[in-house]
């Protein structure tokens, strides 16, 4: 956020920022502890039109039906599986067998 800024103005400044897309709606999901990193994460629903045009500060990004989401057993993947959840979905999660292969 800048001086001045709602979490909501900063938000959608951002997300046209690092886009290039106009955002209709914003909507809190929720706080949830990042403990490995010793953050709080404050996730929001934004929903915007437009054409993408990334930022040089990201390299690409891809869609996802809702539907097809894994989500992850802590901080962001909490957020999203709340998220899919208010759609009416059941989430599907990530098999942590996966991830802890070093």
């Amino acid at each position: 956020m800048e001086a001045g800024e709602t979490p909501e103005q900063g938000i959608a400044r951002e997300v046209k920022e690092e886009t290039a897309l106009e955002t209709d709606a914003i909507s809190l999901i929720g706080v949830y502890d990042f403990q490995r990193m010793n953050q709080v994460i404050i996730a929001f629903h934004v929903q915007a039109r437009g054409e993408i045009s990334l930022s040089p500060e990201l390299a690409e990004y891809k869609l996802f039906a809702p539907s097809q989401v894994l989500c992850w057993p802590s901080a962001t993947g909490l957020a999203l599986a709340k998220w899919v959840s208010s759609l009416g979905l059941e989430p599907r999660w990530r098999d942590p067998a996966a991830t802890s292969k070093t």
